[in-house]
């Protein structure tokens, strides 16, 4: 498979994985068990400000979901894991692995150190909102590699 066909499955399965991810924290904290909104919690970090958050924040989280599903992709074709149902529980695992790593330092160590007062409490059901999310990711990028698996 061609370095370009990597790409262009990492871009879908990173853009998928990142609106999949976002969609299930923005539920959980609807629901307002967890609150705070990890765009803006991000963006912020860059632009100190919550005004000019939310685009930087969404660039930021693209950016890295693609970049994060290229490293899962690689990861899958090496194990060779890219069918159903192999890649998508191996995704399920990766994301659940990456969103215990996400979840813990943004519990312990993100948060204050943040610039804005409003994302310096992350409280343990952030952190389980924030596992959720990855763990959605990674079974959409899971589910997204096996629909286009490399040969």
């Amino acid at each position: 498979m061609s370095t370009s066909n990597y790409i262009m499955i990492s871009i879908i399965a990173g853009s998928a994985g990142a609106i999949g991810m976002y969609l299930v924290m923005r539920l959980i904290n609807r629901t307002g068990w967890a609150q705070g909104d990890m765009i803006f919690a991000v963006g912020s970090m860059v632009t100190k400000r919550r005004e000019t958050a939310f685009a930087v924040g969404t660039a930021i989280h693209w950016v890295a979901a693609v970049a994060f599903a290229f490293c899962y992709l690689l990861a899958l074709s090496k194990l060779d894991f890219v069918r159903f149902p192999q890649a998508v529980i191996c995704g399920l695992f990766f994301g659940a692995l990456h969103g215990i790593v996400v979840s813990l330092a943004l519990v312990w160590v993100v948060s204050d150190q943040h610039p804005l007062e409003e994302f310096r409490s992350a409280s343990f059901p952030i952190g389980v909102m924030h596992f959720a999310g990855h763990v959605v990711y990674g079974v959409i990028v899971g589910l997204v590699i096996c629909a286009s698996p490399p040969p």
